[in-house]
């Protein structure tokens, strides 16, 4: 097993230890069970198409904690917006990034919203979903389980796209409680929320308890012998392959043709912090050790800031994937 196995091993189990008992017995059986299906806890991105790699032919356009310049300027944005790259989203299936018990189901945020428990502080939630659910809440779901397909949007504000997030609090009194400190509130106890955190707020989205979805998923991929890494359809041209994961430590070995399709054995994931504070594409960090074909061992950086969208500021805001883990979705 790997080390960043062993480590996740040994974090889920200590997590699992100090369940908090405020939550409930029944409750707190429930999850416990689901997560034992699951040791470590694995992850993985939360939409595909069939037969393909999840996550391929998607760009996130307002990554974490970026300002979605062009849909809510002067706010930052809570999660990730998933957009395929070619047409609509409109029907593509949407599946859970993690095995735990569904606890919501409801809203219209337009569409469903379904929220994952997968431990004690740890929540996914997935929101712009059709409304025939294919869970309810009280259901337990294992990694990869269809959850349902990304709404056709007909309101005119945005484009089909699933909005992703990952965060430590199903409720949070700053959110989603009786006096929220922002001017958004679907409710007192609405575990949805908005999405959004004002961009002159002192404190930054990790604060409060989101985290930064693609630096989660990346800590908790499952890395074992036989594991590949795929050229994804969004990379182009060349990449540059180092020594080590930060290039500013690191010696250049060689540069890689980006070949869409192209499979490479993956040894190791290096990924920033899940509490990133970050506020551009810039600041996510997601890097692979390949194998490659002429016996080379190094880093490539597999998650990119595109120009597609970007802040007032200028910065990137959109990210764009050049590998992504060969799991296929169902």
């Amino acid at each position: 097993m790997s080390r960043k196995a062993l480590h996740s091993m040994e974090r889920c189990l200590t997590r699992r230890g100090i369940m908090r008992a405020s939550l409930g017995a029944t409750l707190a059986s429930r999850v416990k069970s689901a997560a034992a299906q699951s040791v470590p806890l694995v992850f993985g991105y939360p939409v595909g198409q069939p037969g393909r790699v999840f996550g391929d032919g998607f760009l996130v356009r307002h990554g974490y904690a970026t300002e979605n310049t062009w849909y809510l300027p002067g706010y930052r944005h809570a999660g990730e917006d998933w957009y395929t790259t070619e047409g609509d989203a409109a029907g593509t299936g949407v599946y859970a990034a993690a095995a735990g018990e569904v606890v919501f189901t409801g809203s219209d945020y337009p569409g469903r919203v379904v929220i994952i428990r997968h431990d004690y502080d740890l929540y996914s939630m997935y929101g712009h979903l059709d409304y025939a659910l294919l869970v309810g809440t009280g259901n337990v779901v294992e990694r990869g389980q269809p959850l349902g397909t990304i709404l056709a949007r007909t309101d005119g504000r945005a484009p089909s796209h699933l909005h992703f997030e990952i965060r430590t609090f199903l409720t949070t009194p700053e959110v989603n409680g009786d006096s929220p400190r922002y001017g958004f509130a679907c409710g007192v106890d609405c575990p949805p929320g908005p999405g959004y955190w004002p961009i002159d707020a002192p404190e930054h989205p990790s604060v409060i308890g989101w985290r930064n979805p693609t630096h989660v998923i990346a800590d908790h991929t499952e890395v074992l012998d036989g594991s590949e890494a795929v050229v994804a359809m969004t990379a182009t041209g060349e990449a540059n392959v180092w020594s080590a994961p930060q290039p500013d430590d690191a010696e250049p070995l060689r540069s890689l043709l980006l070949r869409p399709g192209d499979h490479y054995a993956l040894l190791a994931i290096d990924a920033g912090p899940a509490a990133s504070e970050g506020t551009s594409a810039e600041a996510y960090r997601l890097w692979y050790r390949l194998a490659m074909t002429d016996g080379t061992l190094g880093w490539v950086q597999a998650a990119l800031p595109s120009a597609n969208d970007s802040g007032s500021d200028g910065r990137p805001s959109s990210v764009r994937f050049a590998f992504l883990p060969a799991v296929v979705a169902d």
